[in-house]
């Protein structure tokens, strides 16, 4: 934010007591199954795989307890823990499509994974994805196949009352599309005036209210629910899943435990995971951990192919560039790289609707953090803006942008989210305009393609875990998402004209500042977005479940091409990323894991 790291640091830590603990202390050497990664599907597998009580399982986990931030809670400080030390911060790049800017990435390196770190947003998108991720040769994958492991891992807590700035009829939901699982689904009890404002002001571009957006049609604007409990804290995976089943006996989950490789053997002609080599980082010894049944690798979209391609597993040339022994050539592993991203208008607006003065004064601050402490309420319990709206593209206007490949195959998807958010969102300063003028208020209305057609990839850097993988994003690569982009970025514009945002807007040009009325050439637009654009966090598709022909790394049961004994569960199997935000979908690919690991052992 806006404030200093010192002061940041004080405030939270005198708003929530940090407390550290290590799973797992004893060196057993032998499981059932291994899990490579806890974050937000190995925590979800570890519970599952373990509640029957007679399968040992082992997750190492190369980050500690979210804990040892403590404002990882809070929901109001999701931004606070990005560059923490629970944050990977990997750098990508630098990125041609970009202007040759180099990104940090934010994914979390922690028990919980990105759940602990992320905008806690609760999202399933349309059906018509999964659809598309059956027909991709993906049996059993539809909609109505994956709904009800959706549904099995949510709680909806009871929505918030109507107040001022909280209309009933933007926190609409479903009792039918969620269960009594462990993750905790709520609405945060603040927003600001222009919030709803905004969801009327997307009739603008014949978007409109909608009541809910999880049951397979996501389109529409409403206020979002998130991930956060009763208590108005973050319910992530640490939070949920974790807690649940930690005391039990057949779970042992080791921190800073940072995986090195897959162990491989040849039985025949067949390879075979057995265990893996790990680090305990707190003694700095190097061990093994046997897997009896399985090897499950969930450490997320960039680092499971690192650790395929370390293990062996991956493009020739690239293994033998870093001179690995190859066991698997896959030229797969690593490839199709999905992501979504966003940019914004940043625009000058009345204080009222704005937090800019919350994060610029370190009494509002205080006076803010104590309201959420004692009274579970207050600007502290929305992670950034609650308000979200998703379009989706003609027919007809896909054609003329160049993105026919996203026509009648994804029938009901959106395209394009629209965000609006109470500050500077994201918190990077614009060519124009910098950060904003002490003494004024602001707000952005972002916009973000969810349903890109350009593709990154990961590749390794050396034969080390130690470093980084290397990460080419490459996004606007594409003609199609290119255009999108301009034609979003106008759209943007649109909506902020609509006389429903006309009371929070300060100034001419309806409070616009960045990048400005001077900004209006379709090449000027996309000059703008190509600096100032970020991720959204959602990356995925690297480790993709498709048949190995059509670039595929593991089958419908998430089963490893050319291993015996491992799969991979995390974001990275997507086929085709969701046109939303992913946390929801990686419950389900891990819920639906679990189900079918379960099946093919018999427990």
């Amino acid at each position: 934010m806006l404030y200093s790291s010192v002061t940041r640091s004080s405030v939270w830590a005198a708003l929530i007591a940090a407390c550290l603990f290590q799973r797992g202390s004893a060196q057993v050497s032998e499981y059932d199954f291994v899990i490579v990664g806890g974050g937000t599907a190995g925590l979800t597998l570890a519970n599952r795989l373990s509640e029957s009580g007679d399968q040992t399982v082992l997750v190492l986990e190369a980050g500690d307890e979210p804990t040892i931030v403590s404002s990882y809670m809070v929901p109001g400080s999701n931004q606070d823990v990005l560059g923490s030390q629970i944050d990977w911060s990997l750098v990508t790049g630098p990125e041609r499509t970009m202007n040759d800017r180099t990104i940090t990435y934010h994914q979390g390196r922690c028990l919980g994974g990105s759940s602990a770190i992320n905008g806690m947003t609760y999202a399933r998108g349309s059906s018509g994805i999964y659809d598309l991720w059956q027909s991709l040769g993906n049996d059993g994958w539809s909609w109505e196949n994956v709904f009800p492991f959706f549904k099995k891992s949510t709680t909806f807590v009871q929505p918030p009352p109507p107040s001022e700035n909280n209309n009933v009829s933007y926190t609409g939901f479903d009792a039918s599309l969620y269960s009594d699982g462990p993750l905790q689904i709520n609405y945060a009890n603040y927003t600001t005036p222009a919030s709803g404002a905004f969801i009327e002001a997307m009739r603008a571009i014949e978007v409109y209210p909608v009541g809910e957006l999880n049951g397979g049609i996501n389109l529409g604007a409403k206020q979002e629910p998130f991930t956060i409990d009763a208590t108005q804290r973050r319910s992530s995976a640490y939070d949920s899943f974790y807690k649940e089943a930690k005391s039990r006996s057949n779970l042992v989950v080791r921190t800073s435990s940072p995986v090195r490789r897959i162990i491989l053997n040849q039985n025949g002609s067949t390879t075979v995971a057995s265990g893996v080599v790990y680090i305990d980082n707190r003694s700095g010894n190097i061990l093994n951990a046997t897997a009896k049944k399985e090897v499950i690798l969930s450490a997320g979209t960039f680092h499971s192919p690192q650790i395929l391609m370390l293990s062996g597993i991956g493009p020739a040339p690239v293994l033998e560039e870093n001179a690995i022994q190859l066991y698997v050539n896959n030229e797969n592993v690593g490839q199709g790289l999905y992501d979504h991203t966003y940019y914004s208008l940043y625009v000058r607006a009345d204080p009222e609707t704005s937090l800019t003065a919350l994060f610029n004064n370190i009494y509002n601050l205080q006076q803010a953090s104590q309201e959420f402490t004692q009274n579970e309420a207050g600007p502290l319990t929305a992670p950034t803006g609650p308000t979200y709206a998703f379009e989706m593209l003609s027919d007809q206007n896909l054609q003329a942008l160049g993105a026919s490949e996203l026509i009648g195959a994804r029938s009901n998807q959106a395209h394009v989210e629209y965000l609006y958010e109470p500050f500077f969102y994201p918190h990077l300063p614009t060519p124009q305009y910098g950060l904003g003028r002490i003494g004024e208020s602001y707000i952005s209305l972002t916009a973000g393609l969810v349903a890109p057609t350009s593709r990154g990839n990961v590749s390794i850097r050396s034969d080390s875990i130690s470093d980084a993988p290397v990460i080419n994003l490459r996004y606007f690569e594409t003609t199609a998402d290119q255009k999108i982009a301009v034609q979003s970025f106008k759209n943007l514009r649109k909506i902020l004209a609509d006389p429903a945002l006309a009371p929070w807007v300060v100034g001419p040009d309806h409070g616009e500042v960045a990048p400005g009325p001077s900004v209006q050439s379709d090449e000027d637009i996309l000059n703008y977005i190509r600096n100032v654009a970020l991720p959204i966090w959602h990356v995925s598709g690297t480790c993709a479940m498709l048949p190995q022909a059509s670039g595929g790394v593991v089958d419908n049961r998430l089963r490893l091409y050319g291993v015996q004994g491992l799969r991979v569960v995390d974001a990275s199997i997507m086929p085709v990323i969701p046109d939303t935000h992913v946390q929801g979908p990686v419950y389900m690919v891990a819920e639906k894991a679990a189900h079918m690991i379960r099946e093919d052992w018999g427990f």
